[in-house]
C-alpha cells in the first residue's frame, strides 16, 4: 500500500508544471479573464499569445480552450437569461455547416494565408463598426444561418469563429447583455467541439488537465470582476470595448500568420 502511495505521488509530483510555470498562467488567465468577464469574448485571444511566451502552444491552445469549455458551463445558468436564443440558434446550426468547409479550404490554402485574409476581412468589420454601421432589425434567419456560416469556416480555417459572430451582434439591435451572453454561449459551443478535437489528437496532456484545474478559480474570478465593471458600464462603452478587442483579434491574427511565413 505504501509502495502505491509512493508511486501516486511521485506520478502527481512529474505532471505538476514547475512554479514559475503556474504563477505566468495565472497571470495570463487573468488579464484574459478581464476581457472575457467585460466584453463577453476575447478569452483565448488574449490567453494564447500571453501563455505562449512561456510555453508552447500545443501547451497555451488546449488550457485556453479548457478553461473556456469550463468557464461557460458554469455561466450558463446566469447568461441563458439574458441569452438571444433565437439569433444563437441559427449561429450554431451555420457554424456547424460552415466549419468543414473551412477546413477543407485550409487544406488548400496554408494556414498563414488563411490567418491574414481573415485578419484583413476582419479589420474591414472594424472599420465599418467603428463609422457607426447599425442594423434596425435582428437579421433573418437565412443571413443569421450565413453568418454562422462563415464563422464555422474561420473556425476551420484558423480556429478563429469569433469575429463574423462579434460583428453580429454589434452591429445588430441587441441590448449590450443579450450580445455578450449570446456569444459567451456561443464561444461555449465552439469550444466544446474544439476541445472533443484536442483530446482525440492527444494534446490533453496531464500537464494541461492540472494548469487548467489551477488557473480555473483565477479565471472565474477574473471574469466575476469584468462582469461587475459591464453591469456598471454603459452599452456605448461596452461597443467601442468591443470594436478595439474585435481590433486587437485582427492585428495579432496578421503578426501571426506573417510570422509563420517568415
Amino acid at each position: 500500500m505504501n509502495a502505491l502511495i509512493a508511486a501516486a505521488q511521485a506520478s502527481l509530483s512529474a505532471s505538476l508544471p514547475p512554479a514559475t510555470t503556474i504563477v505566468a498562467t495565472l497571470t495570463a488567465v487573468m488579464i484574459a479573464a478581464l476581457l472575457r468577464g467585460f466584453t463577453g469574448f476575447g478569452f483565448a485571444l488574449a490567453a494564447v499569445p500571453l501563455m505562449g511566451l512561456f510555453s508552447t502552444p500545443a501547451k497555451a491552445v488546449p488550457i485556453a480552450v479548457l478553461l473556456q469549455l469550463l468557464g461557460g458551463l458554469n455561466d450558463l445558468r446566469r447568461n441563458h437569461r439574458d441569452c438571444h436564443w433565437w439569433s444563437l440558434r441559427w449561429l450554431i446550426v451555420g457554424a456547424v455547416v460552415g466549419s468543414p468547409f473551412g477546413a477543407m479550404a485550409l487544406s488548400v490554402a496554408p494556414a498563414p494565408v488563411a490567418r491574414i485574409v481573415i485578419a484583413l476581412i476582419t479589420a474591414v468589420a472594424v472599420y465599418v463598426l467603428g463609422r457607426g454601421f447599425t442594423l434596425d432589425a435582428v437579421p433573418s434567419r437565412l443571413v443569421t444561418t450565413g453568418v454562422g456560416a462563415v464563422a464555422g469556416v474561420f473556425n476551420g480555417l484558423a480556429a478563429m469563429p469569433g469575429p463574423p459572430a462579434v460583428v453580429y451582434y454589434m452591429s445588430g439591435p441587441f441590448r449590450a447583455a443579450a450580445a455578450r451572453a449570446s456569444l459567451l454561449i456561443f464561444f461555449l459551443v465552439t469550444s466544446i467541439a474544439a476541445f472533443t478535437s484536442i483530446v482525440m489528437v492527444g494534446l490533453a496532456s496531464a500537464n494541461v488537465v492540472w494548469l487548467s484545474l489551477l488557473a480555473l478559480p483565477v479565471m472565474l474570478f477574473g471574469t466575476w470582476i469584468g462582469e461587475f465593471g459591464f453591469r456598471r458600464s454603459s452599452g456605448r462603452l461596452h461597443r467601442r470595448v468591443s470594436i478595439a478587442s474585435l481590433g486587437g483579434v485582427a492585428l495579432l491574427s496578421a503578426l501571426k500568420g506573417f510570422a509563420e511565413l517568415m
